[in-house]
């Protein structure tokens, strides 16, 4: 066993999540269920070998593994290396699946030369979000039992990944009455090892109100181009009108090195209109963003 593996075998002691009790009987209950084929072992041809191993592994998966072992875990990891830095892995993956709700979460983990605090903080923040979504769903699933229906996705993708840069994205899609689609970015500047907020990058406040300013025009320009497009500005109908982004909110850099301004759905507008972005030319902030961050191509 190597290094890696022991470590995984490490985070899934250390990560222990128990199932709701009812959970654990409605499991117990479809084995019971499930009927003895009498078939003399001698006698299976190599074809029916097959679609029984193939049926064994689709049971596993969709039933048996609500929280997935650390040795299933082992098997699904990927490991894309992200250069002498930063790599990051899955390192568990909880799923759970019945005729009414549906779990797949994968819950990645940054993996560093050093030990450097703001992986260490990713980390921890990804793991406290995941792991709150996992209970809810098992504390949801036990009160609603075959009656409702719900479903919940997360998964992660690298998007930049540079000598000076590196930016990991959450997404998180949760399904009851009505779908909802957040995503979370974390973003480390290699240079310096820090974690990096969207206030970070500039050198005065007036950054919120510059972005919020060119957000706002390409809302109304994108609303004067196309008549189905919808956002909350200016409106009279709605609880508040967007003006204005924090120094938390999401951002990223694109291929092209351009400010980019992703929002949540439901945030600035309707459902319909998904999850906006917004590209921001590097002419509206080249005057109070940081030296250090203008040019990250």
């Amino acid at each position: 066993m190597n290094k890696f593996d022991r470590y995984l075998r490490k985070r899934a002691r250390e990560n222990p999540i128990e199932l709701p009790q009812s959970v654990r009987e409605r499991v117990d209950r479809t084995l019971a269920e499930l009927p003895e084929p009498v078939v003399p072992v001698r006698h299976i041809r190599p074809g029916r070998r097959i679609a029984i191993a193939a049926a064994c592994v689709v049971f596993v998966t969709l039933f048996l593994l609500p929280n997935v072992s650390a040795a299933y875990a082992e098997a699904l990891e990927r490991i894309p290396v992200l250069g002498d830095l930063v790599r990051v892995v899955t390192i568990r993956n909880y799923f759970y699946q019945d005729s009414n709700h549906e779990m797949n979460i994968q819950v990645p983990e940054l993996n560093t030369d050093t030990d450097q605090p703001a992986a260490q903080q990713i980390n921890s923040e990804v793991d406290e979000l995941t792991n709150t979504l996992v209970n809810r769903f098992y504390q949801e699933l036990e009160l609603s039992g075959t009656n409702g229906y719900g479903s919940i996705y997360v998964d992660y993708a690298c998007i930049t990944n540079t000598e000076r840069w590196f930016t990991l994205k959450l997404s998180v899609c949760e399904t009851a009455a009505s779908s909802n689609s957040y995503f979370k970015y974390y973003h480390i500047d290699k240079t310096t090892g820090e974690l990096i907020t969207l206030g970070d990058l500039f050198q005065s406040e007036r950054f919120s109100e510059v972005l919020g300013e060119e957000i706002r025009r390409q809302m109304q320009q994108q609303m004067e181009r196309d008549k189905e497009a919808v956002y909350y500005i200016n409106r009279s109908d709605v609880d508040s009108n967007f003006t204005s982004v924090e120094g938390t909110h999401n951002f990223y850099w694109n291929r092209d090195g351009e400010l980019v301004v992703p929002f949540d759905k439901y945030e600035v507008a309707p459902g319909y209109m998904g999850c906006p972005e917004f590209v921001i030319d590097r002419s509206v902030i080249k005057d109070i963003l940081k030296p250090e961050f203008s040019n990250l191509s």
